[in-house]
C-alpha cells in the first residue's frame, strides 16, 4: 500500500515540474478564441452576412424591403450572402445600390424621405420651414 502512495507522490512531482500556469492560460485562451471564431463563422445568417456589407443607409434600405416584400426578400436575402460568401459580390453595396437593384427585380421599395434644411444651428423639414413661412 505504501508503495502506491510513492507512486501517486511520484507523479505529482514530475507533473509540477512541466506545468507552466502561464502557458496553459495562454494555450486556454487561444482554443477559447478559435471555438469562439468558428462559431460565428457557423452562425452567421444570410441576413448578418448581408448586412456586414452594406452602407450607406443600406440597412434602412434592408428594412424597408423585408417589412414590404417579406416573402420575396425570404428568397433574395439568401441569394445575396450566396454571392458574398462565394466572392462574386466585393466590397460594400450601398443603400443606393441596393435600392436599385431590388426596383430592378420588380420590388417598388418605398423609403420614409424627409428633406431637413438647417435654419438658425438646428435642423427642420422642409415642410416645417414652409409651414413657417406660410404663418409669417
Amino acid at each position: 500500500m505504501s508503495h502506491s502512495s510513492n507512486h501517486a507522490s511520484d507523479k505529482d512531482t514530475s507533473s509540477s515540474e512541466h506545468y507552466d500556469p502561464a502557458e496553459q492560460i495562454i494555450m486556454v485562451k487561444k482554443l477559447l478564441d478559435m471555438k469562439r471564431r468558428m462559431l460565428e463563422q457557423r452562425q452567421k445568417s444570410d441576413r448578418e452576412i448581408l448586412l456586414e456589407h452594406l452602407t450607406d443607409r443600406g440597412e434602412e434600405v434592408l428594412e424597408a424591403a423585408e417589412h414590404q416584400y417579406p416573402r420575396e426578400m425570404a428568397f433574395i436575402i439568401p441569394k445575396f450572402a450566396s454571392l458574398i460568401k462565394s466572392g462574386e459580390v466585393k466590397g460594400m453595396i450601398t443603400g443606393a445600390d441596393l435600392l436599385a437593384i431590388l426596383r430592378s427585380v420588380g420590388l417598388n421599395v418605398r423609403l420614409d424621405s424627409r428633406i431637413v434644411i438647417e435654419k438658425d444651428g438646428r435642423f427642420i423639414s422642409l415642410a416645417e420651414k414652409f409651414k413657417k413661412s406660410d404663418d409669417e
